[in-house]
């Protein structure tokens, strides 16, 4: 369980793997934080007399974005592609074009938030092995001979868990 007055350092982390569409229980087992805490940090945000708490709201309005976008581009492609020759002119094809490339731009953008929140979790896991061997080396000096001899599986190990 992560260390008690880690919600400054956690919560941004969480909030945004929530955002980019983690469920809660997959973010706790993550960032190793209960899924009480989760709640409750994402249940501060929401306001008095609002059905929905802000986590949801910047979930949904990513999603809806990225969403529509695809979907208006879908419906111009299909109608510029059933137009007769010569129908289409120069400035909706500008459009077309304009409209893909800002969807390029949210899907890119995706991929970096992707990224990021792997890295993010790269380093709380790094984090992590660095307590583990400061722990080791004050409580259970034996550990850290441990640590030492399966380095190479705890990190590939932490690969696997905290990146995939």
């Amino acid at each position: 369980m992560a260390e008690k007055g880690a919600r400054a350092r956690l919560e941004p982390v969480a909030r945004q793997m929530y955002v980019d569409g983690q469920t809660l229980d997959q973010i706790a087992e993550v960032l190793d934080v209960s899924r009480q805490s989760l709640s409750e940090w994402k249940g501060r945000t929401r306001r008095a007399g609002e059905d929905r708490d802000e986590w949801d709201k910047a979930r949904e309005q990513r999603a809806s974005t990225v969403i529509r976008l695809k979907n208006l581009l879908d419906r111009e492609l299909e109608y510029a592609e059933n137009a007769n020759p010569g129908q289409i002119g120069p400035a909706t094809l500008d459009g077309i074009s304009k409209l893909g490339a800002l969807v390029q731009r949210f899907e890119q953008a995706e991929r970096e938030a992707a990224l990021k929140s792997t890295a993010q979790r790269s380093a709380l896991f790094l984090d992590f092995v660095r307590d583990l061997i400061e722990f080791a080396t004050r409580h259970e000096p034996a550990l850290v001979g441990y640590i030492e001899n399966s380095f190479d599986d705890l990190i590939q190990w932490g690969r696997e868990k905290y990146q995939g």
